[in-house]
C-alpha cells in the first residue's frame, strides 16, 4: 500500500533548517523539501501546505510551537497591518534577517551561478544606528479597496487590508494621511517623497471631489508637492500613458552628495533613502578611474553623473524617452551623452573600458551579458537587486573570460525578502 501524497490544505509539523530565497525557510521531508513562509531555522512550526510540486511543496505557518530566539512581536500588527504582503520578515530581529539573506543568497550564487562567495549584508545608515527598518521607503504605493479605502494588500491575495499606518514608510508619507482618508473611485495611490516636497499618483476615474481632497492635502504639506492622476486602461506603445498633472511641477527633486537629481514624479529612482548615496559611491569606487564608461539602464543619470565627474567620458543609455530627459539635464555640462534604446537590442555596445549596469529585477538576460562580453570593456560593474538573476548573469560574465573581483550585499529593503547587490568583474 503506498503512502498517500501531500495535498494542498494538509496541515503539518515541521522543523525547518535552512534559509531559502523568498524568506522562507526550508523544511526537508521524506516527501521532499516544503519551503515555509513565516518560519525560521531551527522553529518548530505547525503549518498548511498552500503548493505542492513534484519536488517540493509550499506552505504558511498556522501556529508557531517552539519559536526562535531572533523571533520577535510582529511589527505589523503595531501598524494595524497585520497579515499584509511584501514584509516578510516582520516577525525577525532586523540584523538576524540579514543573516537569513546573506545565506540564501549564497545559495543560489552556487546553485545557479556555480559562484562560492563569503557574502554579507551590511545595513544601510538608516538601520546601521538603531533604526527599526520601519521607516525607509521614499516610493509607496496602496491598493484603494471598492469601498474607497485605501491600505495594503494581504500576502497572497487581492483583499485590501485598511492600515493605521504605512509600514516601512518614510513620516512624510505617513504624514499625508491618505491611508485613513475615503477616496472613491480610485485603484491605487502611489506616493513619492523626495528632497523638499513629493508626489502624489492617483490612478483610476475618481470624481473632482476626490480630486479636489488631494490637492488640499498636497498643499498643507511642507515643501512642494505634486498631484498627478493616471487614468487605468490608457496606454502609449504598451506602456502606461504618462500622468497628467492636476497641481505643483510633476516632479521630483533629489539630492545625493551635494549633486541635485531631477526626475518625473512617477520616474524611478532608489526606494530606500539612503540607497542612492551608498550604491552611486560603490559604483564609483568599484569603476575605478575610467577614461569611458558605458552605463546601461541608466535612469535619470545616477550613476553616469558621478563617474563624468570623476572625469570618465560617459554614455548613458536607457529605454525610458523621459528618463533619457531627466538624465541630459541632470548632467549639463558634464562629459556625458544619453541614448534612447532597447538594452536587449543593441547588438553592439558603444566603445568603453567600464560598463555599469543596474536591470530591473529580471536582469541583463543571456543576450545582454553576451553583448558585453563580446566588448572590448575590461571591467563591468553590476548592480543588482535580485541574487537569483545575478547569479544567471555572473555564470555568463565568468563564462566571457571575467572574474568576480568583489561582491557586496546591501540591506537596501529592510524587513522584506529582497537585497541589493554591488558587484565588480575584471579580466
Amino acid at each position: 500500500m503506498t503512502a498517500q501524497r501531500p495535498a494542498v490544505g494538509d496541515r503539518r509539523v515541521l522543523v525547518p533548517d535552512a534559509p531559502a530565497a523568498g524568506g522562507a525557510a526550508a523544511a526537508r521531508t521524506e516527501d521532499g523539501v516544503v519551503f515555509v513562509d513565516g518560519a525560521l531555522p531551527g522553529e518548530t512550526v505547525e503549518v498548511e501546505l498552500t503548493q505542492v510540486k513534484k519536488r517540493f511543496a509550499r506552505a504558511r505557518v498556522t501556529s508557531v510551537v517552539t519559536p526562535s530566539e531572533h523571533r520577535v512581536p510582529d511589527r505589523l500588527a503595531a501598524c494595524g497591518a497585520a497579515g499584509v504582503g511584501g514584509v516578510e520578515f516582520a516577525s525577525v530581529d532586523l540584523a538576524y534577517s540579514r543573516r537569513l539573506k546573506a545565506e540564501a543568497a549564497r545559495q543560489q550564487l552556487e546553485r545557479i551561478g556555480g559562484i562560492e562567495w563569503d557574502l554579507r549584508v551590511s545595513s544601510l545608515p538608516r538601520e546601521a544606528d538603531g533604526g527599526s527598518g520601519m521607516d525607509w521607503r521614499t516610493r509607496v504605493q496602496l491598493a484603494v479597496g471598492p469601498d474607497g479605502q485605501p491600505g495594503l494588500r494581504a500576502g497572497g491575495s487581492h483583499r485590501v487590508v485598511p492600515v493605521s499606518r504605512i509600514p516601512l514608510a518614510v513620516d512624510e508619507l505617513n504624514d499625508l494621511g491618505l491611508h485613513r482618508q475615503t477616496l472613491p473611485g480610485l485603484s491605487r495611490l502611489e506616493l513619492v517623497a523626495s528632497a523638499g516636497g513629493g508626489a502624489i499618483i492617483a490612478v483610476g476615474q475618481p470624481k473632482e471631489a476626490v480630486l479636489g481632497k488631494l490637492r488640499e492635502i498636497a498643499a498643507a504639506q511642507p515643501g512642494a508637492w505634486s498631484v498627478l492622476l493616471r487614468t487605468e486602461g490608457k496606454r502609449n506603445r504598451g506602456r502606461p500613458a504618462p500622468p497628467k498633472v492636476l497641481a505643483g511641477t510633476g516632479r521630483a527633486r533629489e539630492e545625493v552628495r551635494g549633486q541635485r537629481f531631477g526626475l518625473d514624479a512617477d520616474g524611478f529612482w532608489q526606494v530606500h533613502v539612503d540607497a542612492a548615496d551608498v550604491l552611486s559611491a560603490k559604483v564609483l569606487e568599484f569603476a575605478g578611474r575610467p577614461q569611458s564608461a558605458l552605463d546601461l539602464y541608466c535612469g535619470a543619470g545616477l550613476f553616469s553623473v558621478f563617474l563624468a565627474k570623476a572625469g570618465a567620458k560617459v554614455t548613458g543609455i536607457e529605454g525610458s524617452q523621459a528618463a533619457i530627459q531627466s538624465a541630459r539635464a541632470n548632467a549639463e555640462g558634464l562629459p556625458a551623452k544619453f541614448e534612447v534604446g532597447r538594452i536587449e537590442k543593441l547588438g553592439m555596445l558603444p566603445p568603453a573600458d567600464t560598463v555599469v549596469l543596474d536591470p530591473p529585477r529580471a536582469g541583463a538576460g543571456e543576450d545582454v551579458v553576451n553583448t558585453i562580453g563580446a566588448s572590448a570593456a575590461g571591467r563591468v560593474v553590476y548592480v543588482s537587486c535580485d541574487a537569483g538573476t545575478f547569479a544567471r548573469d555572473a555564470r555568463v560574465l565568468l563564462d566571457c573570460g571575467f572574474e568576480l573581483a568583489h561582491l557586496e550585499g546591501w540591506d537596501a529593503f529592510p524587513l522584506t525578502k529582497h537585497t541589493e547587490f554591488t558587484a565588480v568583474f575584471t579580466r
